[in-house]
């Protein structure tokens, strides 16, 4: 895939963006940022892993197309005035299942950011992201396999370019909810915060 996914939702958060999610999640937009460039690959990934059924595809483009055209993009601040009302903590429900202490565990430990941060900087996340999804799927008139096109040439991508990147993911998401991931995790030997803000 040409584009560079993360980069181009990423670019849709200025500095005035990066402060209102400050404001919401008590990070420092610093740490806000680079939580935000550790959890959209996870996202990614985890969407890409749910809708590599049928029956995942399906649900993911029905959510898309009933809830999310991507408009949300176009007014990130009155967003972030109230990012309650977009439901994040459900698209999270759907997205990382079971998973999602493990990913806020790993971001937190990684990032110094407390769990609730991190829980109030994955909600934002998961929104933008779907948002994102949902302009392509605009772009693209919604055809057939639109979604799982991006989300798997996103992954695939990833795993050319940063092999030990994506093994990190691949354990956060696969790895039975112990608790223990941000420690099994770290004897990889490298931060992946880390290497996404080297990128």
């Amino acid at each position: 895939m040409e584009e560079n996914i993360l980069g181009a939702i990423l670019s849709n958060l200025d500095d005035s963006t990066m402060d209102a999610i400050s404001r919401q999640t008590g990070a420092s937009p610093v740490q806000a940022q680079a939580a935000l460039a550790s959890a959209i690959p996870i996202l990614m990934n985890a969407l890409a892993k749910n809708s590599s059924s049928p029956e995942g595809a399906d649900a993911l483009q029905n959510a898309i197309s009933r809830d999310h055209d991507g408009s949300i993009l176009e007014n990130l601040g009155g967003f972030l005035n109230n990012p309650a009302v977009a439901n994040g903590s459900g698209i999270l429900r759907h997205v990382l299942g079971g998973k999602q202490q493990n990913v806020i565990n790993y971001i937190s430990s990684d990032s110094g950011l407390s769990g609730a941060s991190v829980a109030k900087i994955l909600e934002i996340a998961a929104t933008i992201v779907l948002g994102f999804l949902g302009r392509k799927n605009s772009a693209g008139s919604g055809g057939g396999g639109i979604l799982g096109s991006i989300l798997n040439s996103y992954v695939r991508e990833e795993a050319d370019q940063s092999p030990r990147s994506q093994g990190v993911i691949n354990q956060i998401l696969d790895r039975d909810n112990d608790g223990n991931v941000a420690d099994d995790i770290a004897e990889l030997g490298m931060s992946f915060l880390g290497r996404l803000l080297r990128k």
